[in-house]
């Protein structure tokens, strides 16, 4: 596995700085936000996908599969945050309270940054995960699972993709 957080922190920067900076100041709308998405997606591409020599320029973007990148905690304890599941779905991270956890204590995957606050100001603060293995509670495996930024390495698996 490959330390990619640098990398991260790159692409981090440049979609925060493109909406704080561009689209925010802007009235709010969800259809700019739509657009916004769109094109921090290319970025993604751009920046991560293709540094890390998976974007192939004969193939169509929605045929590049997406890397598997796992995020670490970077300390002995890290705060986590899981998804509660409610009705009608919803961001409930309040599954359990003050739980932390180590490297060694669970294997978390990149879906995405997350601030709980979609306007005016973004910061990514979080990213936003899916707990792939869990073995001390394995009853939240697959649930989404919130980590900060700054408590966290980031990390390309090549062996899975």
């Amino acid at each position: 596995m490959t330390d990619i957080t640098p990398l991260m922190n790159t692409y981090r920067e440049c979609s925060r700085n493109l909406w704080n900076a561009y689209f925010s100041p802007r009235e709010f709308t969800w259809d700019l936000h739509g657009e916004y998405e769109g094109i921090r997606k290319l970025l993604f591409e751009a920046l991560v996908v293709y540094e890390l020599g998976l974007y192939k320029e004969c193939c169509a973007r929605d045929t590049v599969p997406p890397p598997v990148l796992k995020v670490v905690p970077g300390a002995t304890s890290v705060p986590i945050l899981i998804n509660r599941p409610s009705e009608g779905g919803g961001g409930y991270w309040d599954q359990e309270k003050d739980m932390s956890v180590g490297a060694g204590d669970i294997q978390l995957r990149f879906l995405d940054y997350f601030d709980y606050s979609q306007y005016p100001v973004k910061d990514f603060r979080f990213y936003l995960c899916k707990i792939l293995q869990f073995p001390s509670h394995a009853k939240y495996e697959g649930r989404e699972a919130l980590v900060e930024v700054a408590d966290t390495l980031v990390f390309h698996d090549e062996q899975t993709g």
